[in-house]
């Protein structure tokens, strides 16, 4: 049974006291284990598993993490992806998060998520793709292990989510000759320091006023491109819910 809004609202901010605790604990740790972003990629997992029908899962579609799937140059490990048996992917996306060094790396991983969705899309054109991307509100300064401090920072939360948006909106019509471009992307932005952490969605919105980038419609975004771009297959996955 698909989530409602309500039950994702709620794993959601149970995703985030996770990753709030976890990077607490050792932020160098959090990130270079990748523990940290995981826990993102299993809400995401979660909520695709969640919309897969009986009849999806019993021809043994699956929803897979860190697949490793082959591009049009190499192989690349998709983050989430849901995968059939004989026909293989049938929705991929790439999750990231950037806890330090916002500005110096943003652009360079910006470039790298428009190469993979070209790679991923030559060779698999009717696959639905997406990304989810998240921010803190403002980066906190934390010690090092060779006792150096890194960078306090605030990000420009704004212009990143237009360049998101630029790359998130694949069109409906003419996707098959699209390619860089995801078909849905989501920027999170949350302030970790509150005691619970806190998803300002306003801020984005404020910047993209017409496009949806919410985490919290992701994935019915995505369901429903699916069926829209596959009227002749039935059964794989539920109609989102509203409410």
């Amino acid at each position: 049974m698909p989530w409602t809004n309500n039950e994702r609202r709620e794993r959601f901010n149970m995703t985030l006291l996770k990753m709030k605790a976890l990077f607490e604990a050792d932020p160098a740790a959090a990130v270079r284990s990748q523990n940290f972003i995981q826990t993102f990629h299993r809400f995401i997992a979660s909520d695709l598993e969640s919309h897969l029908t009986s009849q999806a899962k019993n021809a043994g579609i699956q929803v897979i993490q860190e697949a490793k799937i082959f591009g049009s140059f190499k192989s690349k490990d998709v983050d989430v992806a849901v995968i059939h048996p004989i026909n293989g992917p049938l929705l991929l996306i790439g999750v990231r998060s950037q806890m330090s060094s916002v500005g110096k790396n943003v652009l360079t991983y910006y470039q790298d998520i428009i190469g993979e969705a070209i790679s991923l899309q030559e060779r698999f054109p009717m696959c639905v793709t997406g990304y989810a991307y998240l921010h803190p509100l403002a980066v906190v300064p934390w010690e090092r292990k060779d006792g150096t401090w890194t960078n306090a920072e605030n990000p420009d939360h704004s212009r990143f989510a237009r360049m998101y948006a630029g790359i998130g909106s694949r069109d409906d019509r003419l996707y098959k000759h699209q390619l860089g471009s995801y078909d849905h992307f989501a920027y999170s932005v949350v302030d970790f320091q509150r005691d619970e952490p806190h998803l300002f969605d306003e801020l984005v919105r404020q910047a993209v006023p017409d496009l949806d980038m919410s985490i919290l419609s992701f994935v019915p975004r995505l369901v429903n491109t699916f069926n829209n771009r596959n009227l002749w297959v039935q059964g794989i996955f539920e109609e989102p819910v509203l409410g």
